[in-house]
């Protein structure tokens, strides 16, 4: 009965990992093979004759290269700025006591709840009015901090002691000194964890960069690989091959990083 127990979890374990896996598998074969062995009644898994026409067709007809580099310029600058915004403000709420700071956390957190489609309306106008539509920077502004960010980070913040803090002080270091020397070092995992969430939402998103950018040369990859249905027709093998194109990068960038997503997430807990 035990043994029984201990399979059973094993077995629907096995059976999420292959529902997951499997459309990655199909994506890699389908990228492949042929467009006539994609588009056939005839359903075969394996291609018959694996080739890489539609990688060599997806780097010589297109802009993939340079879309690449877009999004990857705007993820590391989103990375990068999140952090830089989240943390003073996470370390505010958690160890500076002024008024109406849990109002203003919970404001914060409410900014989760808000779909961007709402917004999407009066960000294009006031970028518009900027002059910065068409841009890398009209792409980069509305991800440039994350309130899951400021949650996590306030979560791992507020378990630090607050003696540590105090022999800080009492040694002469001011709130930033603190701040830089004391508390971020302590606040790694929390910190890569932010990183890594604000690097996937930036490589990852799609209708945003879709309205704010019209030139095909400034595309990200995720908008250049939805225009191939457009340029192509429909060429799924096509499709599939630019689609592995563009998991590649982030894959890496999560393969390198797992342990510290698992660790971070561990250590900051769902308290207060």
């Amino acid at each position: 009965m035990a043994a029984r127990k201990k399979i059973l979890p094993r077995i629907l374990e096995i059976l999420l990992i292959a529902v997951w896996v499997f459309p990655l598998a199909w994506m890699v074969i389908t990228s492949l093979k042929y467009e006539n062995e994609v588009v056939t009644r005839a359903f075969t898994f394996l291609p018959a004759n694996p080739t890489l026409y539609n990688y060599i067709e997806a780097f010589g007809s297109t802009y993939i290269l340079r879309w690449l580099l877009n999004s990857l310029i705007i993820s590391l600058v989103t990375m990068a700025a999140t952090f830089i915004l989240d943390a003073p403000i996470a370390y505010a709420f958690a160890k500076i006591r002024f008024p109406g700071r849990s109002i203003l956390f919970w404001l914060v957190m409410a900014g989760m709840m808000v779909p961007f489609q709402v917004l999407i309306v009066p960000l294009y106008l006031q970028f518009n009015s900027y002059g910065i539509i068409n841009t890398l920077t009209a792409a980069i502004l509305p991800r440039l901090a994350m309130p899951i960010g400021i949650f996590i980070l306030r979560q791992f913040y507020e378990g630090i002691p607050d003696a540590l803090e105090e022999a800080a002080f009492i040694d002469g270091a001011g709130r930033l000194r603190t701040f830089t020397r004391i508390i971020l070092p302590l606040g790694k995992s929390a910190a890569t964890t932010v990183i890594i969430l604000a690097f996937i939402n930036a490589w990852n998103d799609f209708l945003w960069p879709l309205i704010a950018i019209n030139d095909s040369v400034r595309y990200t990859i995720t908008v250049g690989i939805a225009n191939f249905q457009g340029t192509h027709g429909t060429e799924y093998a096509l499709i599939m091959a630019g689609a592995v194109i563009a998991s590649v990068p982030e894959l890496i960038f999560f393969l390198i990083f797992r342990r510290k997503i698992i660790d971070g997430i561990a250590m900051t807990g769902l308290k207060g």
